[in-house]
């Protein structure tokens, strides 16, 4: 080898010296600078590219000097930054493919052939980012229809299901203020603060027990309406349906008859507010008029629409398992509470045993395990109708280690599945930089909150303190499986999940990275590092878990997160 092309080699290794020099101190300052100036924090200076957006934050003084966690974004100097370190890199490695620079002359105190490299990397590098950001789809374009979706339908018998008439009395959906006087006299020296409008809660307690102290009574007031012609109610709340109770093969979806009969009521009792006409509208305008005048009796009184939130099949279960490991606290689900609760269950449960994923979908291991679990620990016994046909659906898909990630993580909560049945959620992944890929903060919100306490809690390795005593727990273990309990290789059930229930598959690569965390989580090498970093991974994640219970008056907006 000549000394000239020693030299060039030289130089290249320089070329990627300086590449790794300048990232490492974008890096440095992102984590150094992240969120400050706080003030600035998810601001974007003025422009639509980075030349502009360099500009504008350097004359404006706008946007966050290095890591800005709300537009999951570095500021436009360090995103610059690592431009001009790939360049560099890719410069480094021309110069270094580079063999014929025997005959070179120099330019600038360097070879001609160097310059040439640079040239060459700086086209390389354009026409990477050209097609990365103009011909290549974003991370977040949604795709066609998934390759593996869906073919069956769900089915549901004809059956017309309705509340008894003294439980369609009882419940009162109480908004805004109301609904925070409710919480607070369920839990005695609560506080909450902040804004109540939007809130809502349903509420079945006794108005005219003389035992209350006279709020819930004055709240009752406020929901139930004068006198008015009651018929007339059902048939506007009805919303057109033949018939005041639940027909899933019709319909999956509530009418919410006993809200929209509660706000119309309120409506009609006040003076001066009259009904719309039953008759059919003759002209567009009037059917405009009537639709906006039969929505404005819905409207609670602090402005906002409220509206179930029953879709999905997999939060309710959350509730009742968090309810039933802390001892089944009636604070939390009261008698009431809980018969409206198994109430629902039945009435959701499909032709074939299962339940689907939420009210519309074919029934899946992910939506019937949860919801025949949840069933079961609500009181409805192992031998009524709907567990021995949900049990048989389970049984037929191959058992519950057919199940999907979030019905495991119940499980395995409820001492119904070993921990090493589960993929890994490490708290210790929240003390990452925030730049850091796998940070959970550059999450989407939902499943960022869902990470949350399920690694706190799986972190924790929380199991319910009776799950070895519990009668219940015991015959569930037996119920759900198709094999022995206690046989049961939890390692190598990970992955498995039922082909009903597989219509986005997981990609080799998250199998691997789920697989390498494993080993993270049972190698004796690993585990003086994850005893140290888990210890204040966990910390965190409860202290986060408070900034949340106070930021969002414990409502939260994610499910898990509330459970």
């Amino acid at each position: 080898m000549t000394e000239e092309v020693v030299d060039t080699l030289r130089i290249g290794y320089a070329l990627f010296a300086w590449a790794g020099v300048i990232s490492l101190s974008a890096v440095i300052m992102a984590t150094g600078l992240s969120g400050t100036p706080i003030d600035q924090l998810g601001l974007r200076p003025k422009g639509s590219g980075l030349w502009s957006w360099l500009y504008h934050s350097y004359v404006d003084s706008v946007g966050i000097n290095g890591y800005d966690c709300i537009q999951g974004a570095m500021a436009p100097s360090l995103r610059l930054q690592f431009h001009i370190s790939g360049v560099f890199f890719l410069w480094g490695v021309f110069v270094c493919i580079s063999r014929d620079s025997e005959t070179d002359d120099f330019l600038w105190l360097l070879p001609n052939t160097v310059w040439l490299a640079a040239l060459k990397a700086l086209s390389v590098y354009m026409s990477i980012f050209f097609v990365a950001h103009h011909v290549m789809e974003g991370v977040s374009t949604p795709g066609g229809p998934r390759a593996s979706k869906i073919q069956r339908m769900p089915a549901w018998q004809d059956r017309t299901i309705s509340l008894e008439e003294e439980d369609r009395k009882k419940w009162k959906c109480l908004v805004a203020a109301a609904s925070h006087q409710d919480t607070e006299r369920k839990f005695p020296g609560s506080s909450l603060t902040g804004e109540p409008s939007g809130r809502q809660i349903w509420s079945a307690s006794k108005a005219n027990d003389d035992s209350d102290s006279g709020v819930v009574s004055r709240m009752w007031r406020q929901v139930s309406g004068g006198n008015i012609d009651e018929d007339l109610v059902q048939t506007m709340a009805r919303g057109g349906r033949s018939s005041s109770g639940f027909n899933p093969s019709k319909n999956p979806n509530s009418c919410d008859i006993i809200f929209r009969a509660q706000q119309i009521r309120k409506y009609l009792s006040r003076e001066g507010n009259k009904p719309p006409s039953l008759e059919s509208a003759k002209t567009v305008k009037d059917a405009t008029h009537k639709a906006a005048h039969f929505y404005s009796m819905l409207q609670t009184e602090d402005g906002h629409w409220a509206a179930d939130y029953g879709g999905p099949h997999f939060l309710m279960p959350g509730l009742v398992t968090a309810w039933y490991v802390m001892g089944k606290p009636e604070s939390l689900l009261n008698e009431d509470q809980v018969k409206l609760l198994k109430h629902y269950i039945l009435a959701h449960q499909q032709l074939d045993g299962g339940w689907g994923t939420h009210i519309e979908s074919p029934s899946t291991m992910f939506g019937s395990t949860q919801m025949y679990v949840a069933m079961r620990l609500l009181g409805v016994p192992i031998d009524h109708p709907a567990a021995v046909s949900g049990r048989k659906f389970l049984k037929d898909q191959g058992g519950a280690l057919y199940t999907s990630s979030w019905s495991k993580f119940y499980l395995c909560l409820l001492g119904l599945m070993d921990w090493k049945g589960h993929n890994s959620v490490p708290p210790e992944m929240w003390l990452l930089p925030n730049w850091f890929p796998f940070h959970p903060g550059r999450l989407w919100c939902h499943a960022r909150m869902v990470y949350l306490p399920m690694g706190y809690l799986y972190g924790s390795r929380f199991v319910y303190s009776k799950a070895e005593t519990d009668e219940t727990i015991l015959s569930l273990r037996d119920e759900i499986y198709c094999e022995p309990y206690a046989g049961i290789p939890w390692d190598t059930t990970r992955h498995w999940i039922s082909d009903l229930d597989n219509y986005s598959p997981i990609p080799w690569v998250m199998k691997t990275l789920q697989n390498l965390l494993a080993l993270y989580e049972n190698w004796g090498i690993f585990q003086p590092f994850k005893k140290n970093i888990r210890e204040k991974g966990i910390e965190f994640s409860m202290q986060y878990i408070h900034a949340e219970d106070n930021q969002t008056n414990y409502i939260e907006y994610v499910k898990p997160s509330g459970s």
